[in-house]
């Protein structure tokens, strides 16, 4: 190991923690803020790539001041050497933590991961990607505070010029990458980072990551899968609201994962009891000093519901108005119940909206020895003329009850299937741990579907002219056709000039007789035309 200097800069070294092929890393005092600091040193010598990054890490952070953010203080280069310097956290890694504690308790890893996604919910508002989340860059102080650090390769989503990602290459931790980091780091997003925060939150509650071991093809496939050990089966301690959270941030797919962490930060809030930007330090901090139960949030006694639903039930007109009304499930059943809203919006082109259910599609288990309904529910609906507009028609269902679990929401009308895939939360998960107000729209998932104006599909014509007072047909009428502002003879090929969903106007030409036109409008439905026109001779 190469000699420790006595001094970087205007920095006094007091101690070096970490040594390595490209630098090292150590503890240094601030010549006039008397604290200590962290220095990273970086030679000059090897990759110009290297050099970019470390030099493009120093200036992100200085760009972000987020209390769960390590700040960066400074960043030089002297001699032969760059060195960026940063805040101190005076602790350990989450990575160290967990393996310390084999798996924490589930108020306190979802605490820190709160934390985190504070942190992550501010760079991404910036613009900034991290593509390396992991315990290891998850910094944990004795006073409880978490802190983010390591934006080595951090991107900001947008600015192509920036990013030193080439085409296909691939950057970060294995074990903590989402599936679409795998074939090309340049092209991900927020959403990459969201799926790292569902593997740490898997590894903070059961001690192990969902796909550990070396990364074999198979290894792969089962990652682009989403193929892992639930959480529960790993730890059967980790709660259910934990794990919900852990398959929703792990879903292969990014577009099915959470696009809001700010929405997530809500969701623990309400499900721990904290106000909006409350810290969580002091919690940590008891957990760290030994105190396993510190501050364990307790859910309200089932009796005090009981009694509010006795309270509702004395209050209303009977037992089956109070079950009808969605109070039994909203008061009584909000850990198993979900509740439902579906807002339709179909093409005036169709106009008329057949038929629309909700059939279980899998039979999750909500809880022990509670799975979804099989059999359909059929929703009624009702006209929504406040979400009209100039292309479509809205309906709007009644709320309907169900078990939560997965569905899939068929919509029927006219000529068109609306299939989809869609998981139904519990009402507790939904609207949050505190009293669920009866008939509270926040207590419901809203679905809301847009059909798409139906392909238009070519139309066979047939046509019939018959004289005014003899009512006999005219042999050797011609139809024509209005295309574009010119009349185009109607033959045995321009069935491809009339299409459904369109509105045309024909004319009936003939030498003995007068014209005629008529204007026919198409359904997208239709495929066939009859026209009949009688005409009068000159």
């Amino acid at each position: 190991m190469a000699k420790q200097p006595d001094s970087i800069g205007k920095y006094q070294v007091i101690r070096q923690i970490a040594q390595g092929g490209m630098g090292a890393v150590y503890v240094a005092a601030h010549p006039t803020l008397d604290r200590s600091v962290i220095i990273k040193k970086l030679t000059l010598r090897g990759n110009a790539d290297i050099r970019e990054r470390f030099r493009r890490e120093a200036q992100i952070m200085m760009d972000l001041r987020n209390d769960a953010i390590v700040d960066v203080y400074d960043h030089f280069r002297e001699g032969t050497s760059y060195y960026i310097v940063l805040e101190y956290v005076d602790g350990m890694s989450l990575e160290e933590l967990i393996r310390r504690r084999r798996y924490l308790p589930n108020h306190i890893a979802l605490l820190i991961f709160r934390e985190v996604c504070r942190a992550l919910a501010y760079a991404h508002s910036r613009g900034v990607v991290h593509r390396d989340i992991k315990p290891a860059n998850i910094l944990i102080s004795h006073r409880g505070d978490v802190k983010l650090v390591d934006f080595g390769i951090a991107t900001i989503h947008g600015d192509e010029q920036s990013d030193l990602t080439r085409e296909g290459m691939t950057l970060g931790t294995p074990s903590y990458m989402a599936p679409e980091q795998f074939q090309n780091t340049r092209n991900v997003d927020y959403r990459a980072d969201v799926y790292s925060m569902g593997v740490v939150l898997y590894e903070m509650a059961t001690g192990k990551r969902p796909y550990p071991g070396s990364f074999t093809p198979e290894v792969l496939a089962r990652i682009q899968k989403g193929r892992y050990d639930a959480p529960r089966r790993v730890n059967p301690k980790v709660h259910p609201f934990a794990a919900r959270l852990i398959r929703a941030m792990l879903r292969p797919k990014p577009a099915r994962r959470p696009s809001d962490l700010g929405k997530l930060i809500q969701r623990i809030d309400r499900r721990l009891r904290l106000k909006p930007h409350a810290p969580s330090r002091a919690t940590v901090e008891k957990y760290l000093g030994g105190d396993e139960h510190a501050d364990m949030p307790r859910r309200p006694r089932r009796a005090r519901i009981v009694v509010a639903a006795i309270a509702l039930l004395a209050v209303g007109s009977g037992v089956g108005a109070i079950y009808l009304s969605g109070l039994y499930n909203e008061v009584i059943l909000p850990d198993r119940s979900a509740a439902l809203e579906v807002s339709v919006r179909i093409p005036r082109s169709v106009a008329q909206l057949d038929r629309v259910s909700v059939a279980g599609a899998v039979a999750l288990q909500a809880s022990p020895g509670h799975g979804v309904n099989a059999s359909p529910i059929t929703l009624r609906f009702t006209r929504d003329h406040a979400e009209d507009s100039v292309r479509f028609i809205a309906y709007r269902s009644q709320r309907v009850y169900t078990a939560a679990g997965q569905y899939r929401l068929d919509v029927e009308a006219e000529s068109t299937l609306w299939s989809q895939l869609l998981e139904l939360r519990s009402l507790r998960d939904e609207h949050g741990d505190g009293f669920i107000v009866p008939g509270s729209p926040s207590a419901a998932r809203i679905v809301r579907v847009e059909l798409p104006d139906p392909p238009r599909s070519a139309v066979d014509v047939v046509f019939r002219a018959t004289d005014r007072d003899t009512l006999r047909e005219i042999p050797g009428a011609r139809l024509s056709v209005n295309v574009d502002g010119v009349w185009r003879a109607w033959g045995p090929f321009s069935s491809a000039v009339v299409r459904s969903g369109g509105t045309y106007r024909f004319r009936f030409d003939h030498p003995l007789y007068r014209s005629e036109s008529i204007d026919v409008t198409v359904r997208p439905f239709q495929s066939r035309v009859f026209l009949d026109a009688t005409m009068a001779r000159r």
